[in-house]
């Protein structure tokens, strides 16, 4: 009896564990979340960084870039036309990063509590050149902390603050849409936290409505890891009809790059990330799930290819140098060696290398990013812009011509 008495208790304990992987995979299959409605009314001025609507002082900024040679001379001017309140016909939808003092715990924060002059200098510092091609939008919106895409947050919670932040980026961009936009051209940017929320936007907005795919441009989303698709396809990930860009005069597609040191080992994955949240994919914000042994990563490769060359133009505000009297912005042209670098399926990455002329006294923007403590994750994740800027507007010209 005793044996017996054990034996049916290992029984039921396999029983159990069978029911309870079971539940398991059922309650997988249906993980989702309702998407909110968002309570931010983007019909006042008062949650738009920047609107032609709004009076700011981005409406006469100069936006000429400053070439600073080796010497810290300038050696030309680069003249960038500020079209930030013209309607060109192309309008410019920008959503910026994560900027928060507050970290604690996995939460979203009201934009009254969030440091506004911070944000409106990164947006200045991150996309104030694409006001090149037309009026520029960038709306506030309730940001998640840093802590809610750490890989020990829960997956629901994470996937319910996630989508109070989305919520506000698809208020915005449809009062955009429904009352601006006038069937101009869409230029769709942003950067780490922001390109995750365009990624959605993209995906629940315009992937599957033809008429919007082709008011788009391109949608560049820099500084979000982990793009994928079929193997050797660009095209099937994150979204159905939206593919990467892979030739620079190619629209309707999406720019996508992360920036690393080229003597830096990349990263393996972190599935942390919003594409991996199972909500986030059942509640129809990603148009699959990744296949470890059928996908692999990709990133922009068209304008810097596998083979090494130099980076023209990095390009950041002048505030911190004060090199140029008169211009917001100075670049700095062959400081740096860059190129496409593949390490693997999942491993891929713009990769950069610091190479100064002799007795080159222009600064090394970069050398400080290794003490950054998310260094080996990140990489030079925070200047993603200024070391591809450049690119980026070289081939929206090519598109631009090509788009029409």
């Amino acid at each position: 009896m005793k044996y017996r008495n054990i034996i049916l208790l290992f029984c039921f304990i396999i029983l159990a564990n069978c029911s309870k992987d079971s539940d398991d995979s059922i309650s997988q299959s249906e993980q989702r979340i309702e998407i909110p409605l968002s309570t931010v009314d983007y019909s006042s001025m008062d949650n738009w960084v920047f609107h032609p609507n709004k009076p700011t002082f981005l409406t006469n900024y100069n936006l000429d870039i400053a070439v600073i040679n080796e010497n810290l001379q300038i050696e030309n001017i680069i003249p960038i036309t500020n079209n930030s309140y013209t309607d060109t016909g192309i309008d410019v939808f920008f959503v910026h990063p994560t900027v928060l003092t507050q970290n604690e715990i996995p939460e979203y924060i009201d934009i009254q509590d969030q440091p506004e002059l911070l944000i409106t200098g990164t947006i200045v510092a991150q996309g104030a050149l694409l006001s090149k091609y037309g009026r520029l939008f960038a709306p506030r919106y309730r940001q998640s902390t840093g802590r809610t895409y750490r890989p020990e947050t829960d997956k629901e919670t994470q996937a319910s603050i996630i989508a109070v932040s989305y919520s506000d980026i698809k208020a915005a961009f449809l009062d955009y849409l429904n009352n601006h936009n006038n069937g101009n051209k869409i230029i769709i940017a942003g950067h780490s936290q922001g390109s995750y929320l365009l990624a959605m936007l993209l995906r629940d907005v315009i992937d599957s409505d033809e008429n919007l795919r082709s008011k788009l441009i391109t949608a560049a989303l820099a500084g979000m890891d982990y793009l994928y698709a079929s193997e050797n396809s660009y095209l099937g990930g994150w979204w159905q009809n939206i593919p990467l860009c892979t030739t620079t005069n190619e629209c309707g597609c999406v720019h996508n790059w992360t920036s690393f040191d080229e003597s830096q080992s990349l990263p393996e994955i972190d599935y942390a990330m919003p594409q991996f949240n199972p909500y986030l994919i059942n509640s129809g914000l990603v148009y699959r799930t990744f296949n470890e042994s059928e996908d692999w990563f990709i990133q922009d490769f068209s304008f810097y290819d596998t083979q090494t060359q130099p980076l023209r133009y990095y390009i950041v505000p002048d505030a911190n140098y004060n090199l140029s009297a008169g211009n917001n912005f100075i670049a700095f042209d062959n400081l740096y060696n860059v190129r496409h670098k593949r390490d693997g399926l999942t491993k891929v990455a713009l990769s950069l290398a610091h190479n100064p002329e002799v007795n080159d006294m222009r600064p090394n923007d970069l050398a400080n990013e290794v003490f950054h403590p998310n260094y080996s994750d990140w990489g030079y994740h925070i200047k993603d812009y200024h070391i591809y800027l450049w690119a980026l507007m070289q081939q929206i010209d090519l598109k631009i011509n090509n788009c029409q």
